[in-house]
């Protein structure tokens, strides 16, 4: 056994663990509670509510300046439990939160938004976001993944738990409304920054929660290029929606049917989030040593893109099905929009891994770069066809500018950090896309059972590539089951 497979079996089961706690919780809260909210409020309702939702992420940016990324990188690099930066991070953290709440009112008032109701619990529930994903990152740095996989899903759990109540019994509670939702969410996550806090004092030596002490200024000036990259990546993928509601005559109608595709988008990227954030700790502690980590990311790659190129087949073979099923709409308009998004999820699975890498190999100004030009290039398609064409041509935008940057991503971490791109494997997934459309739009016009028929071919497909191709899946199950 060589030395990398502990490490390498280690990460894989707590990657499991997190994986399949998240899989148990994150489609109940998507399809089953945000979903229904959706329908019970409203489209226009929930579209006003998507609309500030984005504004407040997009500026997100501003919570953090990139703290979190690079005291994940710092801590797990230094394979120490780095407790003082861990202050200084955090009072940094809080500083910011008050620019954040400044910044998001001002955008609000200029731009015309009045309901500052609605908007200051959105600001509440990204400052609480911001700072559970903080501590989340040194859990993670730390090696406590098994803590980080109960706490990622506390917070929808308690919604679940409470929003489900008033869907199933609306005449004693009052029913479901956009703000009880909102009110909700922010209490899930105050529970679960308690929870998070109290691992850390459990398991990390020497751990104090001291928010305003040790407080440095070089360290916003070492986080700044991560700041700049997630804001870039955050307005290349939320601009759309808020401006949708802003800049189109049916504005808040149009954001609300964006908001029904960019949801189930959003739901499959997860698993993409997940990964992203398991690797880049990994890959930060064993580079430069390839062979320790370059197995984990193909398998991790595996996963994702496989995954991505079903779902992706799926919606194009069965868009009416889709939107019936979980809108009951059955408008051409909505079914298209809907189909549409979800194509950019291949592109965004290829980002996540190789972005990641770029990060974590110390390559984060070129990742900067990058990340700009396509910003710009979809910020500046949106300003010129939303207008006239809505949330397709939010949809279109999507898949073309997130196929290009992945693109651009696996180039420049071929060129800068070494990273085999495995490009034999291409036709492989295509081929998989291919099988699964087909298998399903011929269940649609057979009128067969099409989630029968499309968890048969997901499960048909997994079996030949591994068989066929998946070395690095015969790895991994050898690193789950070794003793």
């Amino acid at each position: 056994m060589t030395i990398a497979q502990p490490l390498q079996k280690s990460f894989f089961r707590s990657l499991l663990l997190l994986v399949v706690l998240n899989l148990l919780v994150k489609p109940v809260w998507i399809f089953a509670i945000d979903r229904s909210v959706q329908n019970i409020t409203g489209f226009e309702a929930y579209g006003h509510y998507f609309s500030l939702l984005n504004l407040c992420i997009i500026l997100n940016f501003l919570l953090d300046l990139g703290i979190t990324a690079y005291f994940n990188r710092e801590v797990a690099s230094r394979q120490v439990h780095d407790v003082s930066l861990f202050s200084q991070a955090l009072h940094g953290k809080l500083l910011l939160s008050l620019l954040f709440g400044i910044s998001v009112v001002m955008i609000a008032w200029l731009t015309g938004i009045r309901d500052f109701g609605l908007l200051l619990l959105l600001i509440l529930l990204q400052m609480g976001s911001s700072l559970l994903l903080f501590i989340r990152a040194f859990l993670t740095a730390a090696q406590l993944y098994r803590q980080d996989a109960i706490i990622s899903i506390t917070d929808k759990l308690f919604v679940i738990i409470t929003v489900g109540f008033m869907i199933l019994f609306p005449v004693l509670t009052g029913g479901v409304t956009i703000t009880r939702f909102a009110v909700l969410q922010t209490a899930g996550i105050a529970i679960s920054i308690v929870l998070g806090i109290m691992f850390l004092y459990w398991k990390v030596p020497g751990f104090r929660f001291r928010p305003f002490s040790g407080f440095r200024k070089s360290l916003f000036v070492s986080s700044l290029p991560f700041a700049l990259n997630i804001f870039l990546m955050t307005l290349m993928s939320r601009t759309d929606g808020f401006l949708l509601e802003r800049i189109h005559p049916n504005g808040a109608a149009e954001a609300g049917i964006y908001a029904a595709g960019f949801r189930l988008l959003d739901a499959f990227n997860m698993a993409g989030f997940l990964m992203a954030g398991f690797l880049l700790p990994f890959i930060a502690r064993h580079w430069p040593n390839l062979d320790h980590f370059a197995p984990v990311l193909l398998a991790c790659r595996h996963l994702l893109v496989l995954g991505s190129f079903w779902v992706a087949s799926f919606a194009l073979a069965a868009p009416e099905y889709l939107a019936k099923i979980l809108y009951h709409q059955d408008n051409p308009y909505t079914v298209f929009v809907i189909s549409m998004v979800l194509q950019a999820l291949p592109a965004l699975s290829m980002v996540h891994i190789y972005g990641t890498t770029l990060t974590a190999t110390r390559n984060i100004r070129a990742f900067l770069y990058i990340t700009l030009v396509f910003a710009m290039l979809n910020l500046l398609l949106n300003l010129l066809f939303i207008p006239v064409y809505g949330a397709i041509a939010c949809a279109i935008i999507a898949v073309f500018t997130q196929g290009c940057y992945a693109l651009a991503v696996m180039y420049f971490a071929r060129r800068l950090a070494g990273i085999r791109l495995w490009l034999f494997y291409i036709p492989i997934y295509l081929s998989v896309g291919i099988l699964s459309f087909t298998a399903i739009r011929m269940a649609v016009y057979l009128e067969l059972n099409i989630p029968l028929t499309a968890l048969s071919t997901a499960v048909l497909i997994t079996l030949l590539f591994y068989y066929t191709a998946g070395a690095s899946f015969r790895q991994v199950r050898e690193l789950l089951l070794e003793k």
